[in-house]
């Protein structure tokens, strides 16, 4: 594939993302260890961006800022990205990017649908996505009933509109209910297999 970041992605997980949008797959769940979380979850956005796709990055345990800050070190094309970031004003972080909504409270998650769909108006490409990392982050302000609505909800929003969503979780800090969750909610589970 060509992403130059060798032992630091999963490049198996990458083409499994790829077939998974060839195959017309409407909701995916990607369960990434935490040593190669941050890297493969970049080169995965920057894929589909050189793909002509536009992309909505809804972010809840970084700042978008040092999601782009990553993404720009590996050279991806961010002029169709945008982003939902539940968690800079909660830690005070830099609010003024204009390519990105800004949600006062992790907790405040009927605000999530509500930007991605003004962010989809914005989106020039014909086909998009939606990235969701992490499901995890979610869990440290929700109660489980709680999130497992939302991400309900989301998920089937989002199949609704024939967007290609993602939704990523951290391996080692997901729970055995939430995995039986997102493997029954989507269409595809996919976990690391590269070893």
């Amino acid at each position: 594939m060509g992403t130059g970041h060798g032992a630091g992605v999963h490049l198996n997980v990458l083409k499994q993302v790829v077939a998974s949008i060839k195959e017309g797959d409407a909701l995916t769940a990607v369960s990434l260890n935490s040593d190669k979380y941050r890297p493969t979850s970049t080169e995965i956005v920057k894929h589909l961006l050189s793909k002509k796709l536009g992309g909505i990055y809804i972010t809840t345990t970084r700042p978008s800022g040092s999601i782009i800050a990553d993404l720009e070190k590996i050279k991806a094309d961010l002029g169709d990205l945008y982003f939902v970031d539940m968690i800079s004003l909660t830690v005070g972080g830099e609010t003024e990017d204009p390519r990105t909504m800004f949600i006062e409270s992790p907790t405040m998650l009927e605000s999530v649908l509500l930007n991605i769909g003004l962010l989809e108006r914005r989106i020039k490409a014909k086909r998009h996505f939606v990235m969701f990392d992490s499901v995890n982050g979610l869990s440290i302000y929700s109660e489980n009933r709680v999130l497992k609505e939302f991400i309900n909800v989301l998920a089937n929003t989002m199949r609704l509109r024939k967007t290609y969503t993602m939704m990523l979780t951290v391996e080692e800090q997901t729970s055995d209910d939430l995995t039986s969750m997102l493997k029954t909610l989507t269409d595809r589970y996919i976990e690391n297999t590269d070893g």
